[in-house]
């Protein structure tokens, strides 16, 4: 009962809604900034055979390491900064995107590559109605991989950050939710954070989770 008074303060009284609408909007802008280098990354991929492989070599060495795990030596470069969280971001939600649409490409283009040829179908033709409309759910489904991990990383480098004065966030709303000793306050928290969660994965990238091979 106090969680749900805490979160209904915190909703008509506090600023969880500004907090929420920050997070998501901060995950959404660097998962755009992340579609656009896979997208890059794979054009190049199927130019060079060489630069697929040193894809394929970076994509297995940095795709296992979490977000948080990289924040030390992001800190080390560029100091305390939203450069700084925006780039340990595009570490935790480029990897999935391009590591599912260089698949989706290769297959299609396994596919389809003798009709496109017998066809003689010009570039556009050829981007627009094989590959993009082709790997569309091969696309949603690394998008929802990659708000789960962003969605993970983002928390947890607000928390962080929130240490040291950059204040912004449901993960500062947890940590100074901990330091005025609010339980309930920071279980609202928390409870919002699984919200959101949930409402992303179920219902704008359903079915995104059933491909977490990355």
């Amino acid at each position: 009962m106090e969680i749900c008074q805490s979160l209904l303060d915190l909703l008509f009284h506090g600023e969880l809604v500004q907090k929420t609408v920050y997070s998501v909007g901060f995950v959404f802008l660097t998962m755009a900034i992340s579609l656009v280098f896979a997208a890059g990354m794979t054009a190049i991929s199927r130019f060079s055979a060489y630069a697929r492989e040193f894809m394929l070599l970076l994509q297995s060495i940095l795709s296992p390491i979490p977000g948080v795990a990289v924040l030390p030596i992001v800190i080390l470069w560029m100091g305390i900064s939203r450069t700084a969280v925006v780039l340990i971001m595009v570490h935790a939600t480029l990897w999935p995107l391009w590591a599912q649409l260089d698949l989706s490409v290769e297959r299609l283009g396994s596919r389809y590559g003798r009709f496109m040829e017998a066809f003689r179908l010009d570039r556009w033709t050829r981007f627009w109605h094989i590959y993009v409309q082709g790997s569309a759910e091969d696309l949603k489904s690394s998008l929802g991989i990659s708000w789960s991990r962003g969605w993970r990383a983002l928390i947890s480098v607000e928390m962080i950050f929130g240490m040291v004065g950059s204040r912004s966030g449901l993960g500062w709303l947890i940590f100074e939710r901990r330091m005025y000793m609010d339980t309930a306050g920071l279980l609202a928290g928390l409870v919002t954070i699984a919200l959101c969660g949930i409402l992303f994965e179920s219902l704008l990238f359903k079915g995104g989770k059933l491909h977490d091979a990355y």
